[in-house]
């Protein structure tokens, strides 16, 4: 019985190494309840309730990730299921050791036992080689670029309204662009609902971070007025008063 549950554990590993969306739900709470069983079989119990083993089989997800993340794998389903095949044969084997031992007795099925253990141990080798070999050789999509605008230098630390003078103020802006071509995109800033003068075109370099100051003039009166500056899609907004009495 441990050998089936060893081998439907590791099959079940293989086909979430696969990544098939469809099967994706069944095979990962397979490999779970294969190997919470598996756990519970390597520790020697004889009672061995469901919801124990499926609360073993959670466990180890984590403790795999943990595992990765300290001998610096990148955690993905292909190696949280490589992982998963690994402990199965873990607990598998010592499952199976301690199903055999007893008196010194020789034992004609043990070196088939053991065999079948490094059989499955070679084919999920095999199979999660041959997914990772596929996965990295196939073409992937490039990452799509962006053009992001930040507030900048002593703007960057806005936390409240800002008490503007009367001439306005120069505000530094953040301009950063991955993955895009040069581009010449229209600055403007609107103070409320209505735009503060034109826009003024602005060159953003191809993977570049630059700082831009953006002169932004004083609202016209006292009251909360919202602040936006624009650099084509990308924009970022804060809060302002201008000089006049508050409302």
């Amino acid at each position: 019985m441990t050998l089936r549950i060893l081998a439907a554990a590791v099959a079940a590993a293989g086909l979430l190494a696969l990544g098939l969306p469809v099967l994706l739900p069944v095979v990962a709470l397979v490999a779970l309840l294969a190997v919470g069983e598996l756990w519970l079989r390597a520790l020697g119990l004889r009672e061995r309730p469901l919801g124990l083993a499926v609360v073993s089989g959670l466990i180890s997800l984590p403790m795999i990730a943990l595992v990765l993340h300290l001998t610096g794998v990148r955690i993905e389903a292909r190696t949280l299921a490589a992982g998963l095949a690994a402990l199965a044969l873990l607990l598998g084997g010592v499952a199976l050791l301690r199903e055999r031992s007893g008196p010194p007795v020789a034992d004609p099925d043990f070196p088939r036992t053991l065999g079948a253990i490094a059989i499955s141990g070679v084919v999920a080798l095999v199979v999660g080689g041959a997914a990772t070999f596929a996965y990295v050789r196939m073409p992937h999509p490039p990452q799509p670029g962006y053009t992001s605008v930040a507030l900048g230098g002593w703007a960057a630390d806005i936390d409240r309204p800002v008490a503007f003078p009367p001439r306005g103020l120069e505000v530094p802006i953040r301009v950063s662009s991955a993955g895009e071509p040069d581009v010449v995109a229209p600055l403007s800033v609107r103070v409320g609902d209505r735009p503060a003068g034109p826009p003024r075109p602005v060159t953003i370099s191809a993977d570049s971070t630059r700082a831009v100051q953006v002169h932004v003039p004083a609202p016209p009166d006292g009251c909360l007025h919202r602040i936006e500056i624009s650099l084509g899609a990308a924009s970022t907004v804060f809060y302002g008063r201008g000089p006049g009495r508050p409302c």
